[in-house]
């Protein structure tokens, strides 16, 4: 078996493995949809790259030559939705946010220098693929967008450097603020290291290989096959933790649990997972937590610190506040801080305020934010609410 023939299967292995479980990620796991999706990109773009390297190395790109060059930039995804991936799960988002569509803008712009080329016919990719069969480093020449070919190599390293050093400080900031491990962080917070491990030593790789490149086409031969050890490395991870693909158990239960709270409300409930009784001393230490230590008012506060503060199961707490309060826990808070603006609004102290200020004053972490949570309790503006006479 010939060298192109190994990567080649290699390459083949790592699209169909990577296709699978995107597959999963999509289609099979819905309990983190918006996270599946970032994950499920960053897996696609490997697995693309892999194929298109599978084309080019068994020769079958001859029979496809359309697919030349579209790997490209794909590549620029990797390392932004791997980022967003790791900080959605911290964080606990839930869906992009204007500012996150930033991220792909260098795939984005990239893509467009390469529609030209894109549209060049078949035969004129033809051509160029038997010029680089019989030389190889004449791909290095190629200059079909505005930057030349190495220039994207260097961006696309330097890039995805970056990124995962941000990701590191994600993770490390996030270990250090939550010494206590609850046992959906347990699962977690191995994974997300793990995952952005490897990519950093992926991108470590691609940089000494920039800094070692001696004129030849050997050195991109060798990053394909660290990219391609890298896909299988994550993708052999995922299949031995399937709690990662199919879903954390945590959130199932929770869901379960609001599911089976409301179907037997009116029923007898003495087989329920949670009692009456521990409902209604859940609902008591949620009240008392809220507003003894008004935690609201800090514009980090997230579940997780509820469930500390608490002493409630994450997946209980959860439950719980979907049913007992109709609400999820972000809805619950901002009807807190918006009960807290309602309070305060007309007070001397606060009668030098702007809006954002006293946005800020209640938690929320930015004005229009503030505008919107006020605007769906009341009905009306913080501005015009601060002009009716306070009621006593």
């Amino acid at each position: 078996m010939t060298h192109s023939e190994i990567v080649s299967i290699f390459c083949f292995s790592g699209f169909l493995l990577g296709l699978v479980i995107v597959i999963i990620l999509v289609f099979v796991n819905r309990k983190l949809p918006y996270s599946n999706l970032l994950l499920s990109l960053c897996i696609f773009s490997f697995a693309f790259l892999m194929f298109v390297s599978g084309l080019i190395s068994s020769g079958f790109i001859i029979n496809l030559p359309h697919f030349f060059r579209t790997a490209s930039p794909v590549i620029y995804l990797i390392a932004p939705t791997a980022f967003l991936y790791v900080r959605s799960v911290l964080k606990e988002e839930r869906a992009f946010s204007l500012l996150d569509l930033l991220h792909f803008l260098p795939a984005f712009l990239h893509f467009l220098e390469l529609i030209p080329f894109y549209m060049e016919s078949a035969e004129t990719k033809i051509c160029i693929l038997a010029a680089i069969f019989t030389n190889p480093d004449y791909s290095l020449a190629l200059h079909e967008g505005v930057l030349p070919v190495h220039m994207h190599s260097n961006l696309k390293t330097g890039i995805g450097l970056i990124y995962f050093a941000f990701q590191f400080s994600l993770i490390r900031n996030y270990t250090k603020e939550y010494t206590h491990l609850d046992p959906y962080q347990a699962k977690v917070i191995p994974w997300l290291k793990w995952f952005t491990f490897v990519l950093a030593i992926l991108y470590s790789f691609l940089l000494i290989g920039l800094l070692s490149y001696d004129g030849t086409y050997i050195i991109q031969n060798i990053l394909t096959i660290a990219i391609g050890i890298s896909l299988l490395i994550l993708l052999g991870y995922l299949f031995f933790q399937p709690q990662i693909l199919y879903g954390i158990a945590d959130f199932s239960d929770s869901e379960n649990l609001a599911e089976e709270i409301l179907s037997q409300t009116s029923t007898d409930n003495r087989n329920l997972a949670l009692s009456a009784d521990l409902i209604n001393d859940y609902r008591h230490k949620i009240e008392e937590y809220l507003h003894t230590q008004k935690p609201y008012l800090e514009s980090g506060f997230r579940m997780q610190d509820m469930v500390e503060g608490s002493g409630i199961p994450r997946h209980h707490l959860s439950a719980v506040i979907n049913t007992v309060y109709q609400k999820n826990f972000n809805a619950l808070v901002n009807e807190y801080r918006i009960n807290h603006v309602k309070e305060n609004i007309h007070k001397k102290q606060w009668s030098n305020f702007s809006l954002e200020g006293i946005g800020m004053e209640a938690g929320f972490k930015s004005r229009s934010t503030f505008l919107k949570a006020f605007k769906k309790e009341t009905g009306m503006t913080p501005s015009a609410f601060r002009e009716k006479k306070p009621q006593f």
